[in-house]
């Protein structure tokens, strides 16, 4: 038994000795990428490493789905390593962040000083912080402020940035500010950016990056080129389009997650007692729910509150609450079986 088990620790140690070297061998490729000024991404080998793993998995007994779980950690990790890696702009920007230190404002700053672009935080609410001012010079201004806040910041940087400046926000919602940004991408390099991810992440490497036209098809190729190297998938979407695409994505999402531990919490039944006995999908929501609900619950509310776009999906949402509702108490389950199958061919797509 001791034998078998210090074999398996040693084989244990040189799982996590041969990732450090594949991370390490990454590195020189990330090395030789910047030098080049290549991408970081290879979808196509990606893939290709995805569909390598899942063969191999069956190999040696391993369940395909659990081994393509591990190939995808490697990849991120590996785009992290080579994301960290400076890399020599062709022309190197002064880049002023509004909103510096705040959360987002902070992760915009962190990736972005990768490169060798020369970063300002702008922050007049932090002691001995920069104001708005001194983005006068910079060659390109993120708005990182609270939704309430941006109209009014893009504004005044509209008076006080240079003609040639690019500016963009990165808000969650577009519409209570969507008429300045359209006022201004139709004279100036203005368009508007969204982050489709918290303040935590490492790196962008697979997740989405939505750049919205505002009537500037220069500020949308700059933004996407100052992008271009974070590993993101980046969309670009008409700024009408935004809040409506958010309504579903984001406002459905938290609305449903919210109404979910709202019932649980109504139920009388504690979490733990639910958990006991919990499958495997009240387990995988529960997870997502409770990251939910430790988010910032001002942020939610003005995600839902401030999207006009926010009624249909609502009127959508409370149909499909009542269809489903009638489905299940109805003593024919073909309603309920239509339901499921429409789903399933909508996911299909």
């Amino acid at each position: 038994m001791e034998s078998v088990k210090s074999d398996i620790r040693r084989i244990d140690d040189n799982i996590i000795e041969l990732i450090g070297e594949r991370l390490k061998r990454s590195r020189e490729i990330g090395q030789m990428k910047a030098e080049r000024a290549e991408g970081i991404r290879d979808m196509e080998a990606d893939m290709a490493m995805v569909d390598r793993f899942r063969t191999m998995a069956e190999m040696v007994g391993l369940h395909p789905d659990a081994a393509e779980d591990i190939c995808r950690i490697i990849i991120e990790q590996t785009t992290s390593v080579q994301a960290s890696i400076p890399r020599k702009p062709a022309e190197k920007k002064t880049i002023a962040i509004v909103g510096g230190e705040g959360k987002m404002g902070r992760m915009m700053r962190r990736l972005l000083e990768r490169s060798e672009h020369e970063i300002i935080s702008i922050d007049p609410a932090m002691r001995g912080g920069l104001h708005i001012e001194n983005a006068s010079a910079a060659d390109i201004v993120i708005v990182s402020v609270p939704i309430s806040s941006v109209s009014d910041t893009l504004r005044s940087l509209d008076r006080i940035c240079r003609e040639d400046a690019l500016i963009f926000d990165i808000s969650s919602l577009k519409s209570p500010f969507i008429d300045v940004l359209k006022e201004m991408g139709a004279r100036r390099k203005v368009c508007s950016m969204h982050p489709m991810f918290g303040p935590s992440v490492r790196s962008m490497h697979g997740r989405n990056l939505v750049i919205c036209d505002c009537g500037s098809k220069a500020a949308v190729k700059e933004t996407a080129d100052l992008m271009k190297d974070q590993g993101a998938n980046m969309k670009i979407l008409d700024v009408d389009e935004h809040d409506r695409f958010m309504s579903y994505v984001l406002g459905l999402s938290h609305i449903v997650n919210i109404a979910f531990f709202t019932v649980l919490e109504r139920s009388g039944i504690s979490f733990r007692e639910l958990c006991s006995v919990g499958s495997t999908t009240f387990d995988k929501m529960a997870d997502t729910n409770m990251s939910v609900a430790l988010e910032d619950p001002y942020l939610y509310y003005e995600i839902q509150h401030l999207n006009t776009s926010r009624d249909r999906m609502l009127d959508e949402l409370g149909d499909a609450i009542r269809d489903v509702a009638e489905a299940a108490v109805n003593e024919d389950p073909a309603s309920f079986k239509e339901l499921m199958i429409k789903g399933r061919e909508y996911f299909e797509e």
